[in-house]
């Protein structure tokens, strides 16, 4: 299994890296989907893994929340979010696009060397797993760091949070159940809260420019 593993992993950042170097909207929404549905093929693999071992099935319904809530309800808030705002495609970057991806590969290789040697994942195969994971948390920051519109922002904080998950699952083999739930049912919240915080911006502002949330009044 380790090798499905692995090839998982290695597409999940794949993903970060394309999320990166698109523009447009619709394209960050359609990047966070397919990494959503990388997540849900990796919860699904694992679950199939502990139900054939162990019996158990607390995997596969984590797997199923996962389709329901980040393949396809959090993309669906997203797409409408989106039509109720000026913009399709960010042209303000504090960096230009090269640069972004050249400071993605930095984080890979940083991540690599102070990993590598962390006591507690000395396998080959989780240190692949785990680095992947990991680098993945930080193209999420870099990503909001990035970004000047609150879309971009949201996309960027989901990616974090899909890092952390896949964090925890790579490096305990499969977390609690409860955590699991947890864990997913608070990124729906705040990603709804979030959504309407973009609304009301672009309401107000005729902009979801970041910079401006600081203005923002209840």
């Amino acid at each position: 299994m380790s090798n499905y593993l692995d090839a998982l992993s290695v597409l999940l950042l794949i993903s970060a890296f394309v999320l990166m170097g698109n523009k447009r909207t619709n394209a960050y929404i359609k990047s966070f989907k397919m990494q959503s549905i990388l997540i849900a093929i990796l919860t699904g693999v694992m679950g199939i893994n502990s139900l054939l071992k162990d019996g158990h099935v607390d995997m596969l319904v984590v797997c199923a929340v996962v389709i329901g809530i980040k393949v396809i309800y959090i993309p669906y808030l997203l797409n409408k979010t989106c039509k109720n705002v000026a913009y399709r495609v960010e042209k303000d970057f504090y960096f230009n696009i090269p640069i972004l991806i050249l400071g993605c590969c930095f984080i890979v290789v940083f991540t690599y060397f102070s990993l590598s040697t962390t006591t507690g994942i000395n396998s080959g195969n989780i240190n692949m797993q785990v680095i992947n994971s990991v680098s993945l948390i930080l193209i999420g920051l870099f990503f909001m760091i990035s970004r000047k519109k609150a879309i971009g922002l949201i996309i960027g904080f989901l990616v974090i949070e899909n890092g952390i998950f896949v964090t925890a699952l790579f490096a305990t083999q499969g977390m609690p159940f409860i955590v699991d739930m947890g864990i997913l049912m608070d990124i729906l919240v705040a990603v709804i809260i979030m959504g309407m915080m973009a609304f009301r911006i672009d309401e107000k502002f005729v902009s979801t420019d970041g910079n401006k949330i600081k203005d923002l009044r209840g």
